[in-house]
C-alpha cells in the first residue's frame, strides 16, 4: 500500500475545515492529522505533527498565511498548497508573494466547499483533481528558506543590451508550472528594459489567477508585462502572459492568437508545447524556448521543434527546480541544448537572445 499522506489544514473557518477533511479523506491515501485556525497555531502544529503537506488560507487572525508560510519554510520546510475561495479578492498579490516565500502552488477552494447546489459531476471532478494534486505535491522535496521581507523588486539589474538593428521575427517562449512564478519574476527582474525580443509566457495556473500574475510580475521588472490579446503584434521588451483557458499561439503574420478550440495538451490550456511549436514554425532559428520547473512533460515536444529548426533551447537545472518534471522532459525528450541554474537564467537568456537578432 502507498504511504498515507498526512495533511495539516490551516483555515479560520471550522465549516471549511470539516468539509475539506471529508473531501480529502475519501481517498484512503490521504488523512488530515490536524487543523489550525491561524498562523500562530499552524506553527505549533507543524512542529508537533510534522505533516507531509499543509493546505493554507491567506486571511486569518493573529498571523496571516503569508507570514506563516515564511516562518514554516525557514524552520521546518513542508510542501504548502495555498487555497482561496476568491482569487479576484485575494489573488492579486498575497498568493504570489506566498509562492515566492516558499509555498508550492495555489488553487481555488473546491466547489463542494464554496458553492451549494453545484453540479455533482463537476464537484466530484474538482475534488478528485484536488486529491490527486495534493498527493503529487506531498512528494516534492522542499528546502530551507531564510526569512526575508519587502517586495519582490530587487536592486540589482542586468546591464542594458547594446543597441542592435531591428530584430527579424523572433521571440522567447517560457513555459512554467509548479514553483514557476518566483522563477519567472527573478528572470524578468534581471532583464533590461531594452531586451531585444518579445517574451511569450505560458504559466500553468488555476483559472482566475492569470490577471493577478501579470500585476505581480509588473512589480518585478523594467519590462512591460501584459495579458496576451488576440491579434496583438509582439514587441521587443514586452512580456505577454497567456490567459486562462486559451492556448497562446504565434500565427503566420507574426501576431498573437488565442486559441480556445484546440483541446488541452496533457491537461493544460494554455499549454507550453502549443506555444513553442507555433514559434518554431514562424520564427525558425530566431526562436528561443525555455522550460522551467513544473510537473509533467509540457514544453518538451515544443522545445524539440524549436531545436529542429535551429532555435535555442534551454531548461532549468534539477538543483534549482522546485519540481524537476517538465525540465527533465525538456532535457531528455526536448533535447534542451543548455541546462541552466536558476540564478543564471536571466543572464543566459539575454546572451542567447542577443544572438537571435540581426
Amino acid at each position: 500500500m502507498s504511504k498515507v499522506v498526512r495533511i495539516l489544514v490551516v483555515d479560520d473557518s471550522p465549516l471549511f475545515v470539516e468539509a475539506l477533511t471529508m473531501v480529502l479523506e475519501e481517498d484512503p491515501e490521504l488523512t488530515v492529522v490536524g487543523f489550525a485556525g491561524d498562523g500562530v497555531a499552524a506553527l505549533r502544529m507543524v512542529e508537533k505533527l510534522e505533516p507531509d503537506l499543509i493546505t493554507m488560507d491567506i486571511q486569518m487572525p493573529q498571523m496571516d498565511g503569508l507570514t506563516a508560510v515564511e516562518k514554516i519554510m525557514s524552520s521546518r520546510p513542508t510542501p504548502i498548497l495555498m487555497l482561496t475561495g476568491d482569487p479576484a479578492r485575494t489573488g492579486k498579490k498575497w498568493h504570489f508573494d506566498a509562492l515566492k516565500r516558499g509555498a508550492l502552488d495555489l488553487q481555488v477552494k473546491p466547489r463542494l466547499i464554496t458553492e451549494i447546489g453545484a453540479d455533482q459531476a463537476t464537484v466530484e471532478a474538482e475534488a478528485e483533481a484536488l486529491r490527486a494534486h495534493i498527493k503529487l505535491l506531498a512528494s516534492v522535496p522542499v528546502v530551507y528558506r531564510r526569512q526575508r521581507t519587502g517586495t519582490i523588486t530587487g536592486t540589482h539589474r542586468a546591464r542594458s543590451a547594446q543597441p542592435s538593428s531591428t530584430p527579424r521575427l523572433g521571440a522567447v517562449g517560457i513555459v512554467s508550472s509548479t514553483g514557476g512564478p518566483p522563477v519567472l519574476a527573478e528572470i524578468l527582474e534581471g532583464l533590461p528594459a531594452d531586451f531585444p525580443l518579445p517574451i511569450l509566457v505560458v504559466q500553468h495556473l488555476a483559472a482566475g489567477f492569470a490577471p493577478h500574475l501579470v500585476d505581480w510580475l509588473r512589480s518585478a521588472t523594467q519590462l512591460k508585462v501584459e495579458m496576451a490579446a488576440e491579434g496583438a503584434h509582439p514587441e521587443p521588451g514586452k512580456v505577454y502572459v497567456a490567459p486562462s483557458g486559451r492556448h497562446l499561439v504565434l500565427d503566420g503574420r507574426g501576431n498573437l492568437h488565442l486559441d480556445g478550440n484546440t483541446p488541452p495538451f496533457h491537461g493544460h490550456r494554455p499549454a507550453g508545447t502549443i506555444l513553442l511549436e507555433s514559434m518554431a514554425r514562424q520564427c525558425g532559428a530566431a526562436a528561443v524556448g525555455l522550460v522551467l520547473t513544473g510537473m509533467g512533460v509540457d514544453g518538451a515536444r515544443g522545445l524539440a521543434a524549436i531545436g529542429e529548426r535551429g532555435g535555442a533551447t534551454l531548461a532549468q537545472d534539477e538543483q534549482s527546480s522546485a519540481v524537476y518534471g517538465m525540465p527533465r522532459a525538456a532535457a531528455e525528450e526536448g533535447k534542451a541544448s543548455l541546462i541552466v541554474p536558476r540564478h543564471e537564467l536571466a543572464r543566459t537568456l539575454l546572451e542567447v537572445s542577443r544572438r537571435r537578432v540581426g
